[in-house]
């Protein structure tokens, strides 16, 4: 960790609840949580959950709290944020409504949209973004935008645009990026820069031998997206990062590992040029373990390690100068506790 994250610290512990998807403002902490008995080592890996928590100032205040009818919980979307400190969010109530809002450091919410699908048909929340000062989301295959405090939304890129059915989505300074499964059976990347272009940044034709999704973007405009490939019985997760210029490079790949395992949906998470991501490790993909890639130097540095079956590892997420991330201690694949780390950085 040496050079690039300082020693972590335990910022948060539970022994009654799974905790997934942690993100860091300025000050203040959100993650989401699901209870001992409605969990298992899925939802660490996860961006839903039941509940959800800001803490500031030492304080925690639930912003969320819906009990969890059926498995897996996924009633509110992982809290995202951005420059401002604010987090982006989603919920969703099935066969009620849902909405996307946004939460300060007082732990009160602003309501920026809500969702205007047939209660009926709502399942799962929205996919959602933040560029720090408005609220990012996908509402049938379009990607629209509001301010944080509400209002107006506008749409950014529009259903017949997207390429397909949104799987991923993420804001920064050069534009909008996400993943999509397309009509014909692939997978692609699109952006939306600041200047309004759009433009397909990469395809796979078809999901049998590569799957794209979850996107960050740097910066520069560079894609950071994972790519999945199939072969011989085997999956094998890269971490791919796809520049403005068209030229791709691969960051890192986990090992080889049997494809009857459950897949499990990776997210990297972006600061300058640092890159952070979870992956599979050791004979056969025993371990879990972060990583912090440099874009500019190529170079990486592993920062934390699990044996998958004592502990598991959320993915990071950078925010306001700090790598944050959740694991989970088990015993006989059952909770025993929950801790989020958080880590000054120093690339």
């Amino acid at each position: 960790m040496a050079g690039v994250v300082a020693t972590p610290v335990v910022a948060y512990s539970t022994t009654t609840s799974w905790i997934a998807a942690p993100a860091i403002g300025a000050g203040d902490f959100a993650w989401l949580e699901v209870g001992r008995n409605d969990g298992n080592v899925r939802t660490v890996a996860a961006f839903r959950g039941d509940r959800l928590i800001v803490r500031t100032a030492g304080k925690n205040a639930t912003v969320v709290d819906q009990p969890c009818e059926t498995t897996p919980c996924n009633a509110v979307q992982a809290p995202v944020t951005g420059a401002t400190g604010a987090f982006a969010y989603a919920v969703a109530f099935p066969g009620t409504g849902g909405y996307v809002a946004s939460v300060g450091a007082t732990g009160a919410s602003n309501l920026v949209a809500e969702d205007t699908t047939d209660p009926a048909a709502i399942t799962t929340p929205h996919l959602v973004t933040t560029t720090g000062s408005a609220v990012v989301w996908a509402d049938n295959n379009a990607i629209l935008i509001a301010p944080n405090v509400g209002g107006t939304a506008a749409i950014l890129v529009a259903a017949e645009q997207s390429g397909g059915e949104l799987t991923s989505l993420s804001a920064g300074a050069a534009g909008i990026a996400w993943s999509a499964r397309t009509a014909a059976g692939g997978t692609m990347v699109g952006f939306r820069a600041v200047t309004g272009e759009i433009s397909i940044r990469a395809q796979e034709p078809t999901a049998a031998t590569a799957t794209l999704y979850s996107v960050a973007v740097a910066d520069d405009g560079t894609i950071v997206a994972n790519r999945r490939t199939l072969s011989k019985g085997l999956q094998q997760l890269a971490v791919v990062a796809y520049a403005p210029d068209g030229t791709k490079r691969t960051l890192l790949k986990s090992v080889p590992f049997s494809k009857q395992e459950s897949f499990e949906v990776t997210r990297p998470s972006v600061a300058g040029e640092l890159v952070a991501v979870r992956r599979r490790e050791g004979q056969g993909g025993t371990q879990d373990a972060l990583w912090v890639v440099n874009l500019a130097t190529g170079k990486s540095t592993r920062v934390t390690a699990v044996e998958r079956s004592t502990a598991r590892l959320s993915d990071p997420a950078f925010g306001a100068g700090r790598l944050v991330w959740a694991r989970t201690d088990l015993a006989g694949g059952r909770l025993v506790k929950s801790r989020i780390y958080s880590a000054a950085v120093r690339g």
